[in-house]
């Protein structure tokens, strides 16, 4: 599963470096990005988000029996009828309010001639993604309910490379790039969607859509999980657009850099962290029902590996932040000014890594155990923090100020929400102490690894673009660094390499 999404990761990168490479940090890429993200939003609160926590739980237990094949074909086929309802009137609802969306989530723009405009253009061209890619969220909730995985993983491949090429090909030098962008993200929709829907149909489950499905009580269930469950999975995304808000203040460039610094902490948190609470949701749900006494096993293992891969992750970006921004996107049209600030902003975003990282979790936890409602409390005072610290930091440190004030939201959103769980469910009588051993070997990793990544710096001053050289510098350092990480760790006696190795030979 790693693997594969990190391949999709670096699609994606390949999606952004076109789309830097060919636009910089300007106001058509600033345009561009609020108006993909505006249909996003919708799809991580009602697809991705919502959708996918409540309804894998459900499905799971019924996958693979023979006797509740028909309950399984009228669960999905009534949800795939009420989610085509509901998705027709959102995008019919987001193409005609599209100015109203665009001042709502980057009213800077209007500070901007043409700006505004060419912004809401883009939005009405690309709301109708939201409609594929729901669609391929449901089918990727059925694949992983039958414990189908790598297909859903790769799908966005498909997409980021149909993006890549046609900003490179087709949009670069034509007058009408605007809509040529547009295009793109729609057919990388549609693939994403078309992609997985044989392999549903391969399990013998009939797609054709209930029309009157929310008539059906376990359609009705489905549907009231997702409710308080809209804000939780989609805290990321909120903050994005309320950041997106006011990075749309910072003038040119200012979304886009913020755009790129994110890009980076997400390759890394869906590489591995989103792929492990992936597996994990299903499993705890399982064991939950079948081996009560093996899931809190399960969940403090998960937390363990999480926190051995994003900590030395985060401590790494935060001391190379500027040379990996500029192997990552400079180059073009995006040159060392915007670097440097990418590179700032980086920095700010490096530790909310390793808070994405337990939040993820312990949500999958709560999710697992049906309970949606506590993690909804926690990531609305969570977005209110986000929200106060935009105000406080943003004016004096413009968009790492954005960045730093989501790692503190982020990380108090997950100090919360495993308190809480602790409380209400418990760990099952099992010890903490492994774990806090396991964190503390980690943690003086860290310190080893901040010593080499240091002396290698000045090393590091002249990556300023994408190149080969640059690759190899920024890699050795990545290396030797983390290899000093791994090596406190091992000597200290942790195994968590070892653990994770098992696992991807298929021996955990």
């Amino acid at each position: 599963m790693a693997v594969v999404t990190m391949a999709s990761r670096l699609t994606g990168w390949v999606r952004d470096k076109a789309l830097f490479w060919v636009l910089g940090a300007s106001d058509l890429n600033d345009a561009f990005r609020v108006a993909f993200r505006i249909p996003n939003a919708f799809r991580a609160l009602l697809a991705e988000g919502a959708l996918h926590a409540a309804f894998v739980p459900a499905l799971s237990p019924l996958a693979g029996r023979e006797e509740a094949r028909r309950e399984v074909r009228a669960l999905i086929c009534g949800l795939l009828g009420v989610l085509l309802l509901i998705l027709a009137v959102v995008v019919g609802f987001g193409m005609v309010f599209a100015p109203l969306l665009v001042r709502l989530f980057a009213q800077g723009y209007a500070e901007v001639p043409g700006k505004l405009e060419v912004t809401v253009l883009m939005t009405r061209v690309m709301f109708p993604y939201l409609g594929f890619i729901s669609v391929a969220a449901l089918l990727q909730g059925v694949l992983n309910s039958h414990e189908r995985f790598l297909l859903p993983a790769a799908t966005p491949i498909f997409f980021n490379l149909t993006l890549a090429g046609m900003a490179v090909f087709f949009a670069a030098d034509s007058e009408h790039i605007a809509l040529w962008l547009g295009g793109a993200v729609l057919i990388g929709g549609a693939l994403q969607a078309a992609i997985q829907w044989p392999a549903v149909r391969f399990l013998g489950i009939s797609l054709r859509p209930l029309w009157a499905g929310v008539r059906d009580p376990a359609v009705r269930r489905v549907l009231v999980l997702m409710l308080p469950g809209i804000p939780v999975l989609g805290i990321s995304q909120l903050n994005q657009l309320i950041s997106t808000r006011f990075a749309s203040f910072l003038g040119e460039g200012g979304v886009s850099i913020l755009s790129g610094a994110y890009r980076v902490t997400e390759l890394m948190f869906g590489g591995i962290v989103v792929q492990m609470t992936t597996v994990l949701l299903p499993v705890l749900s399982r064991q939950l029902k079948q081996e009560p006494e093996e899931a809190p096993k399960t969940l403090l293992n998960t937390i363990g590996l999480i926190s051995f891969v994003t900590l030395p992750t985060a401590v790494f970006l935060l001391v190379s932040a500027v040379p990996v921004i500029g192997l990552a996107f400079g180059g073009g049209r995006f040159g060392p000014e915007a670097v440097a600030v990418t590179g700032a902003t980086l920095a700010a975003y490096a530790f909310s890594l390793v808070g994405l990282g337990q939040a993820k979790v312990m949500a999958s936890a709560f999710f697992a155990q049906r309970n949606t409602k506590t993690p909804m409390w926690c990531s609305l005072a969570s977005l209110g923090i986000f929200t106060a610290g935009c105000f406080a930091l943003v004016g004096p440190m413009g968009a790492p100020g954005i960045g730093l004030a989501n790692t503190i939201a982020v990380c108090s959103y997950a100090v919360v929400l495993s308190v809480v769980y602790g409380l209400v469910f418990g760990f099952g009588g099992l010890s903490f102490k492994p774990l806090v051993i396991s964190v503390g070997r980690q943690v003086l990793g860290c310190g080893a690894m901040v010593i080499v990544a240091l002396r290698l710096q000045p090393w590091l001053v002249d990556v300023q673009t994408t190149s080969l050289v640059g690759l190899a510098k920024v890699g050795v350092a990545a290396g030797l660094a983390g290899g000093a990480y791994l090596a406190v760790v091992a000597l200290l006696g942790g195994r968590e390499a070892a653990s994770m190795w098992r696992g991807f030979r298929g021996r955990s």
